[in-house]
């Protein structure tokens, strides 16, 4: 997930080896999605397991804010290991908390299902020991992999956001527009029925796009045009328009976005020690 980073300094060209590496699950997400969506008969289990994709996806997000600072902060290969796990574990013992707000009451009953816990144990397993291992057999420029890990977890924040949450209420309203008009005869007749079956594969498709989106996400990371410019591919100011956030002041997300594309692509270029 991480890739390489060279210590010389200068603008890098496009990193194809950490493109491969970084977009090789997703992608593969992506295909086994677009697979089960075919032949949905047996897909129940899948598709009630979508609900747990936007909490999941929100936590790895975070994760890598988490491996960002880690190597912002990196001096050697165990105190970076240390500052991981420690700052993973702030970070689980956050979401524990938030998950007992959340269900209050059934919170033990949902724990206490094994497929719900065995999932969770190897989902954190899995995401603790990638990290250590990808941070403790770095060798490198830490601080360009800082901020490289900054833009995607900045991007993968936003493409929740905007494809696992915006984008679906907003599909689910038309969708349920369109049925009205079919079933009321005014138009749209050519639309298939609305059968648990095809809304399933509509949901497992979508997800496919989603896990698409994010594999784009990634390998714009390891591009030249990102190592000249530091711009994240969903920095945008059109985009950034388009993400919802309560109170969110839009000047000044763009003067902090342009800002932080500028401090980006001087640690990429070489410009700063910092």
């Amino acid at each position: 997930m991480t890739g390489s980073e060279r210590a010389t300094p200068g603008t890098a060209g496009t990193d194809w080896a950490a493109i491969f590496t970084s977009t090789l699950i997703p992608l593969t997400t992506a295909a086994g999605f677009v697979w089960i969506g075919l032949d949905p008969s047996d897909a129940d289990d899948w598709a009630r397991g979508l609900l747990a994709l936007i909490p999941l996806e929100y936590f790895r997000a975070f994760v890598l804010y988490i491996l960002s600072d880690t190597y912002r902060e990196y001096r050697t290969p165990r105190q970076a290991v240390r500052f991981f796990l420690i700052s993973l574990a702030i970070l689980i013992g956050i979401a524990f908390v938030i998950s007992l707000y959340v269900l209050k009451g059934d919170w033990w009953a949902w724990i206490t299902q094994p497929d719900v816990y065995r999932a969770i144990a190897f989902a954190l397993a899995l995401i603790a020991i990638d990290g250590v291992i990808g941070v403790y057999f770095f060798r490198g420029d830490a601080k360009r992999l800082s901020v490289r890990l900054e833009a995607i977890a900045d991007d993968a924040r936003d493409w929740v956001q905007l494809g696992g949450l915006q984008l679906p209420v907003v599909l689910g309203l038309v969708l349920g527009f369109v049925l009205i008009l079919r079933e009321s005869g005014h138009g749209f007749a050519w639309f298939p029925q609305a059968t648990t079956e095809l809304l399933q594969s509509a949901g497992l498709f979508y997800a496919a796009f989603y896990f698409l989106g994010k594999a784009l996400l990634l390998a714009h990371a390891y591009t030249a045009a990102f190592n000249e410019t530091g711009q994240r591919l969903l920095g945008a100011p059109t985009i950034q328009r388009l993400v919802w956030e309560k109170n969110k002041d839009r000047k000044l997300s763009a003067f902090s976005e342009r800002a932080a594309a500028k401090r980006r692509r001087a640690v990429l270029t070489g410009e700063s020690e910092n």
